[in-house]
């Protein structure tokens, strides 16, 4: 980061102290496997990762060192011995395994010419929720960056390896079989490519750094992304002068004054190529101006327990402060640009107002923060017998059944899934699985069907795509300690926001089962454990199973016909008496309606009488008796789930 009023000094730097690009630049790290199969003999599985050479002379790696993205030079790196690279080759570094175990891993794919060389180091481990590698020179200072450096996204459940893609070089791509070069594992069935690269790619800027102008006191932020492999070396640039130490695809400009005008621009160098982008005027505006939103938050809902955050960005000369209300009344060392209010309860919902102001003006931005229960999350079914009794169903679809499980929403609005976990009798949130996944999210009246091991298309195969909701979300799941017994068990269900064993959303207990047959819910009474009878409520026999083979379940819906429907908005009639008030609906069978009442247009909504839960469609009255309200007026509303 340039940060002022130093920013002249950063600009004066020593030709010696910028990043010499030469051979080390043309190394790459081409593939990485930072999650294996639990399938096969697992201790003959291990981390590894491949890095190759593109340039036209060997290279000698003695004294190099390695690490992951947490370590650093002097943190646990591991230091090479003898190793030298060819022009083309690559080599493979394995975690804990030696070559002999690697190559029984691999199988005769592997080339015998591969080199495999095994490191062993308790501080390194290839997280497969996200990592990256680091390689340093032998001549390497703890300041100096690494030569050689990558970084990889969250691997899920899925045991390929990453690889460069083949049009931008970066590390995202998963291996499968139409990759270039890969192959499947002789044992456990992980995909990869070791000690096989694709060529080089030419390097080429696919985004080029944009024009800005900015108040004095503002931010301003410019990237740059660039296609190649080997991957690029950044240098930034001032007026043509590299800037220290900004040696990355962005560059943010802190605290701008009139000094940090100028030309940006990058070399990029990756010992084969080498590249300058165009220059980036940046400017700064000099008359005093008043605030103008750039960013502003939008009105949010949220759930008990859970955490809100409200951020606001203005702009203006000089630069804004900011204060923060609370139906109008302002929030005590609220000054800040961002609002975070941990943990939510019900008294935090309204109307949230942020002020941005300098001697030039004011402006203001309201947001609406509405605060629901507890979501109302089941355990809708349970298959954990899955000793199947068709002796012929492994080798016509390839697997065997695995334990599944699923949940149905009755909440009226989506709810968000990351960071909910689950576990079994064992009922522990320490040794609960995670739900990484940030797209995840339940709709009102939606099932999602969650599979140990077995893959989305393997479910799809096994209980048929025609049988199964349109769009239906199956989710893998491994865990050493999450088995589902066929003899007895349980599953419990937290949200991301639970730190208690006890606060669950959902638990189910199940005893022994019989073979092919889920246990399942009625959706009429919601209660859940009965085993599953074919052809009610949506049960199927799964068409991967011989006919004449028990394997009933209903995944992703918990009747016949699709997933439960979403409640319809009650429409209200209220009619007043001697006695009170009569609020009357129409209500729709298999739903609970509650009468809420809060006594002014920003006031916290709260229940009003016991809620009434519906068999059959048809009308449903409320009574608000004299007297019994404060006053008895105010405003009311019927929530239904």
């Amino acid at each position: 980061m340039i940060k002022p009023p130093s920013f002249r000094h950063l600009l004066i730097i020593a030709l010696s102290m910028i990043l010499t690009v030469g051979i080390h630049a043309q190394l790459a790290i081409t593939e990485v496997h930072s999650n294996q199969s639990t399938n096969g003999t697992p201790t003959l599985h291990a981390d590894w990762f491949e890095l190759t050479h593109y340039g036209t002379t060997p290279i000698d790696l003695r004294g190099w060192r390695l690490n992951d993205s947490n370590g650093g030079l002097t943190n646990g790196a591991v230091t090479l011995d003898s190793l030298t690279l060819a022009p083309g080759e690559s080599v493979v570094f394995v975690q804990d395994l030696d070559a002999a175990a690697f190559r029984s891993w691999w199988g005769p794919t592997l080339s015998s010419s591969v080199q495999i060389v095994s490191y062993t180091a308790a501080s390194i481990g290839l997280s497969s929720t996200g990592d990256g590698i680091r390689l340093w020179d032998a001549s390497a200072t703890p300041e100096s960056p690494a030569q050689v450096s990558v970084d990889f996204t969250t691997a899920g459940t899925n045991s390929a390896s990453f690889a460069s893609d083949a049009v931008t070089g970066l590390l995202t791509t998963r291996t499968d079989r139409d990759h270039p070069g890969a192959f499947a594992a002789a044992d456990g069935g992980d995909w990869g490519s070791p000690g096989t690269a694709g060529p080089s790619i030419p390097l080429t800027i696919t985004t080029q750094p944009k024009h800005q102008t900015v108040n004095p006191g503002d931010s301003a932020t410019f990237t740059l992304q660039a296609a190649g492999l080997p991957r690029p070396r950044y240098q930034w640039r001032f007026n043509g002068t590299p800037i220290l130490g900004e040696t990355g695809p962005t560059l943010t400009v802190k605290n701008a004054q009139a000094e940090a005008s100028g030309l940006y621009s990058v070399r990029l160098e990756n010992g084969l190529d080498a590249l300058n982008s165009i220059d980036a005027r940046l400017e700064i505006a000099a008359a005093p101006t008043a605030p103008r939103w750039v960013q502003t938050p939008s009105d949010t809902t949220v759930l008990v327990g859970g955490t809100a955050t409200l951020k606001a960005t203005a702009s203006g000369v000089p630069e804004p402060s900011y204060l923060w209300s609370f139906n109008g009344v302002p929030i005590t060392g609220s000054t800040a640009a961002t609002l975070t209010l941990n943990p939510i309860t019900a008294d935090r919902a309204g109307t949230y107002t942020v002020a941005a102001s300098n001697a030039s003006g004011t402006v203001t931005h309201s947001v609406q923060l509405t605060v629901l229960g507890r979501p109302d999350i089941r355990i809708t079914e349970v298959s954990s017998a899955r000793t199947t009794l068709d002796p012929g169903f492994i080798d016509r679809v390839g697997f065997a059944p695995e334990d599944w499980w699923e949940i149905t929403s009755f909440s009226p609005v989506p709810i968000s899934l990351t960071g909910w976990r689950f576990d079994d009798n064992s009922a522990s949130l320490a040794s609960a699985i995670t739900l990484t996944d940030t797209n995840l999210t339940i709709l009102p009246g939606e099932s999602i069907v969650f599979v140990e091991r077995l893959t989305p298309a393997q479910f799809t195969t096994w209980w048929g795509s025609n049988n199964l909701p349109a769009g239906l979300k199956i989710v893998t799941y491994t865990g050493s300690g999450i088995g589902l017994s066929s003899g007895g068990d349980a599953l419990r269900l937290w949200s991301a926001t639970a730190t208690s064993n006890t606060d669950l959303i959902d638990g189910v207990d199940f005893p022994a089962g019989d073979p092919g047959i889920s246990f399942n819910f009625n959706p009429e009474t919601r209660e859940f454990g009965k085993p599953s009878t074919l052809d009610l409520d949506g049960v199927i026999q799964a068409p991967a199973t011989l006919e004449g083979v028990k394997e009933w379940g209903s995944p992703g819906r918990i009747r016949t016909g699709t997933v439960i429907a979403t409640p319809k908005a009650p429409v209200m009639t209220l009619t007043r008496n001697q006695e009170g008030l009569r609020i009357g609906i129409i209500a729709e069978a298999g739903h609970t309606y509650r009468l809420q009442r809060r006594d002014e247009a920003q006031g916290v909504w709260v229940a009003s009488g016991a809620p009434q839960t519906t068999t059959t469609d048809g009308p449903v009255d409320f009574f608000v008796m004299l007297g019994s309200e404060v006053g008895s007026t105010g405003l009311y509303r019927v929530e239904v789930q």
